[in-house]
């Protein structure tokens, strides 16, 4: 009976699902992101707080996202072209379940990673959503990546022994090389542990990725602990906050503001 309920699993080259049409080919020299846990958008006042956060928004990057849901017509009243990696479908809604990523300019491209390990009983996998957008004021004669934002979007592997989490951050690892332009990685980290946050933030170490310093506290339902993170390289961090007053999940919203180039219309790679 209980795997009769299970969640249907999306392979991953049946995974990636795009919604809407973006505006723009490329993004401008300010980027203004949002970052959200949603909790399946199924709290009240989530359609008022989503559709308030979103209204000037360049970027943002939703974990426990979903499609096929009543809020669907919301994300069609936001002008931006939406990229779904779909983890998983509930067999009795119909709902399906993922990560998603929606931008003011088009993807250029866009791949999903699934975690090696699944979520213990329901037996679902965690995804990384890697996607590219072009920068209009690139500077020329760089190559082809510099010109490049790459974001990764992510919802860490939850209930699994350290080994197996830190599999998964090695695919962020993956996601990055090669590239040479800014990144932005930033979503549910899932970061309940000393031990976890340890790993991840040797990964960031490691790949000169600088942290959005947030003030904020941690949540009694985490373990004291926070779970959602910005990290970003090659980019001018102008501000981030936490909004801990927004209760229509059970993760605070995260707003940040970042310059793509200095005034000297150079790549920049300062912490704020």
């Amino acid at each position: 009976m209980l795997k009769a309920l299970r969640p249907q699993n999306y392979s991953k080259e049946n995974t990636l699902r795009q919604v809407g049409t973006a505006p723009a080919d490329a993004l401008g020299a300010t980027l203004r992101v949002l970052v959200w846990n949603i909790l399946k958008a199924r709290r009240r006042d989530f359609h008022a707080d989503f559709s308030r956060l979103c209204a000037d928004r360049d970027l943002v990057l939703l974990q426990e996202a979903v499609l096929n849901a009543p809020s669907d017509a919301l994300f069609a009243d936001q002008q931006l072209e939406w990229i779904m990696a779909r983890s998983f479908r509930d067999v009795r809604s119909g709902v399906e379940h993922g990560v998603k990523t929606g931008c003011t300019a088009t993807a250029v491209s866009r791949e999903v990673f699934r975690s090696t390990h699944c979520e213990p009983v329901v037996q679902t996998h965690k995804l990384l959503l890697a996607t590219r957008y072009r920068l209009q004021n690139s500077s020329p004669g760089k190559p082809d990546s510099a010109c490049m934002l790459l974001v990764l979007n992510i919802h860490a592997i939850n209930f699994v022994r350290l080994s197996q989490y830190r599999e998964q951050l090695s695919q962020v690892e993956r996601a990055l090389t090669g590239h040479t332009g800014p990144v932005i990685l930033a979503g549910d980290f899932n970061t309940w542990s000393t031990r976890r946050r340890e790993s991840f933030f040797a990964l960031a170490d490691g790949t000169s990725l600088v942290e959005a310093r947030l003030q904020r506290r941690g949540r009694l339902g985490h373990l004291a602990m926070n779970l959602d993170h910005v990290f970003y390289r090659e980019l001018h961090l102008r501000d981030a906050v936490s909004l801990g007053h927004v209760r229509s999940s059970d993760h605070p919203p995260i707003m940040a503001t970042f310059d793509i180039e200095k005034p000297d219309g150079e790549m920049a790679a300062i912490s704020a």
